[in-house]
């Protein structure tokens, strides 16, 4: 008798899940900066004030504050395609990258509703 042979890996559908996971990336990325801004405002109040009627060193100030969270979500959508285009044909592989981008936007619609909210109430 002989055993099935292993599945082969597929390196056209890995790419093909890692695109995925990049083009998901830049709404995840684009939620979480703007989830980002009230926080980042908050704590970087009295530099902001500083420069403000310089608008555009003021504009990139904020780019800088709200890439660090937007930059670390966009990483983690990429690792998350990568878990599933390394799976190949394990379902858990799926799992794993539509389960962590639920996660990643769920988290940041509510983190940034709360931060919007709490910003104007203030």
């Amino acid at each position: 008798m002989n055993a099935p042979a292993p599945p082969r890996f597929r390196v056209r559908l890995f790419l093909e899940r890692l695109a995925v996971g990049h083009v998901f990336g830049y709404p995840l990325a684009f939620v979480w900066a703007v989830a980002s801004m009230p926080l980042a405002i908050h704590l970087h109040f009295e530099r902001l004030s500083a420069i403000e009627h310089d608008t555009e060193a003021m504009g990139q100030l904020v780019v800088r504050l709200v890439a660090w969270p937007s930059g670390v979500v966009f990483v983690l959508a990429h690792l998350f395609a990568l878990a599933w285009g390394l799976a190949q044909e394990k379902k858990r592989g799926q799992w794993t990258f539509l389960g962590g981008f639920g996660v990643l936007l769920g988290t940041g619609v509510l983190f940034g509703a709360g931060s919007w909210l709490w910003l104007y109430l203030r």
